[in-house]
C-alpha cells in the first residue's frame, strides 16, 4: 500500500477504491471505518521494554550491506524467455506500485521475460477484467499487488483452471474457507509474498524509544482489508503491548477510499485526546490528510508523526524538520527483483521462497547523508548496497 507523490488520489480513484473497499468488506467480513477505541495502562516510562525498542531502532536505522539468497539455486530460468508476466496492482496511479513495476520489469527482462501491467483501478470489475485478459493472453504468470483474491474470485478460478501461476503480494493469506486460502505461503500455483507487519512494528518501536516509554499515540488503522487491519492490530499495537505497556494508544479506524474524511476525523480525535504527542500513520498515503487534521486541531507542532513506506516526500519532510519525524521504508527496487524471483520459481514449478526485502528506519539522524532525489529513490541506494541485482542474477544462472 502506498501513495501518490502528493499523497492525494483523484476523485475517480477515490470512487473506485470505495467500490473495492465495500466488496472486500462483504467478501472477507472486514471491519467498517470511522470508529475509534482507546487502550491505556499505568506505569509510564523507561524499563526493559524501552531498552529493547531502542536496540531495535538502532539496528533498523543501519543500511543493508549484504544479501542472502532467498531460496535454492534456480536452473533453466532461460527457458522462460519469451513469456509474458502480468502485473496487476490495486491501482497504477500511486508511487509505490510505479516504483515496484520499474524494478520488476528490469529483473524479468534479464531472463527475456516481458512484463504487461494492468491497473485494477481499485475496482472489482476492473480487477476481474485484468485477470481475464491475462488468462486469454495465456500469461506465463499473474501477479496481483495489494488485492485480495476474494475481490475477483471467479476470474482467479479461471486462471487456476488455465494452469497459470498467481502470486499475491502485499496481502496476508486469508483464513481457510475464504477464496485464496493456501497452506503456509502457498505453492507453485498460488502463493503469497511480502506484507507490512514488520513496518508497523518498527514504527511503534521508534515511538517507544523516542518517548522513553511515555507516548500518547493516535494510531490510524486502514480498514480496507483484513490485512491492513491485522498489520496494525498485531504489528503496531502488539509492539506497544509488548514493549510499552505504559504507553497510551487511541485507535482511529479510517478508510483509504474516504481520505477526504480523514482530516476532520483526525482533528476530532486529537481534540478529544489533548495529551496526544505522537501520530502513527499506517502508510504514507494517509500522511497528508492526517497532517491537515492536526493543523486544524492546532496539533501540528505538538505531535510527532511516524509512517511507513519510505517515499521521497516524507523523507524530505524529515530532513527539513516538518510534520514527519520518522518513516520506515521498504526497498522498492529490491522488492521488484524479489517478486521476479518468486514468479520464476512458480513458473518453473518450484515452491515459493520466503523473500526478505530490506527495510530501513529513516530519521533526522540518517536522512542527511542521503540523496533525496527520484533517481536515488529508484536505485534503492537509500537502503545501502545495491548488489542484490548480481545476487539474483547469479541465483538464476543468468
Amino acid at each position: 500500500m502506498s501513495t501518490t507523490r502528493d499523497g492525494r488520489p483523484g476523485r475517480r480513484a477515490l470512487r473506485l477504491t470505495a467500490a473495492l473497499a465495500v466488496t472486500v468488506a462483504v467478501a472477507l467480513l472486514a471491519a467498517g471505518c470511522g470508529s475509534s477505541k482507546k487502550s491505556s495502562s499505568s506505569g509510564r516510562g523507561g524499563g526493559p521494554g524501552v531498552a529493547a525498542a531502542k536496540e531495535k531502532v538502532a539496528a533498523l536505522a543501519k543500511p543493508t550491506t549484504s544479501f542472502s539468497p532467498p531460496g535454492p539455486q534456480l536452473g533453466n530460468v532461460k527457458s522462460l524467455s519469451g513469456k509474458t508476466v502480468w502485473y496487476i496492482p490495486i491501482t497504477d496511479k500511486v508511487e509505490f506500485f510505479q516504483a515496484v513495476t520499474s524494478g520488476l520489469r528490469t529483473a524479468l527482462g534479464n531472463a527475456g521475460v516481458k512484463l504487461k501491467t494492468c491497473s485494477g483501478e481499485a475496482n472489482p470489475s476492473a480487477t476481474a477484467a485484468c485477470v481475464n485478459q491475462a488468462v486469454n493472453a495465456r500469461a506465463g504468470a499473474v501477479i496481483v499487488d495489494a488485492i485480495p483474491i476474494a475481490v475477483a474470485a471467479q476470474a482467479f478460478e479461471a486462471a487456476k483452471a488455465s494452469n497459470i501461476p498467481v502470486l499475491v503480494t502485499d496481502q496476508d493469506p486469508p483464513p481457510p474457507g475464504v477464496p485464496g486460502a493456501v497452506k503456509g505461503i502457498g505453492d507453485s500455483k498460488l502463493a503469497y509474498t511480502l506484507n507490512a507487519l514488520d513496518l508497523q512494528k518498527a514504527a511503534a518501536d521508534w515511538i517507544i524509544a523516542d518517548s522513553n516509554g511515555n507516548a500518547n499515540v493516535l494510531v490510524s488503522e486502514l480498514t480496507d482489508s483484513p490485512s491492513t487491519q491485522a498489520w496494525i492490530e498485531k504489528g503496531a499495537l502488539g509492539e506497544f503491548r509488548t514493549y510499552c505497556p505504559g504507553c497510551k494508544t487511541t485507535l482511529s479506524k479510517i478508510n483509504i477510499a474516504s481520505l477526504q474524511l480523514v482530516p476532520s476525523k483526525t482533528s476530532s480525535d486529537l481534540l478529544r485526546n489533548q495529551d496526544t504527542n505522537y501520530v502513527l500513520a499506517e502508510f504514507d498515503a494517509t500522511l497528508q490528510p492526517i497532517q491537515a487534521g492536526a493543523q486544524t486541531a492546532g496539533f501540528a507542532k505538538k505531535v510527532k508523526a511516524v509512517s511507513s513506506s519510505g517515499l521521497l516526500g516524507p523523507l524530505q519532510q524529515i530532513k527539513s524538520g516538518g510534520f514527519v519525524h520518522a518513516d520506515v521504508g521498504i526497498d522498492y527496487a529490491y522488492q521488484g527483483w524479489a517478486i521476479a524471483d518468486e514468479v520464476f520459481r512458480m513458473m518453473l514449478g518450484q515452491p515459493p521462497a520466503v523473500e526478505k526485502v530490506p527495510n530501513r528506519l529513516f530519521t533526522k539522524e540518517n536522512v542527511g547523508s542521503l540523496k533525496l532525489t527520484p533517481a536515488a529513490e529508484a536505485t534503492g541506494e537509500w537502503f545501502g548496497s545495491t548488489d542484490f541485482k548480481s545476487m539474483f542474477t547469479k541465483l538464476w544462472g543468468l
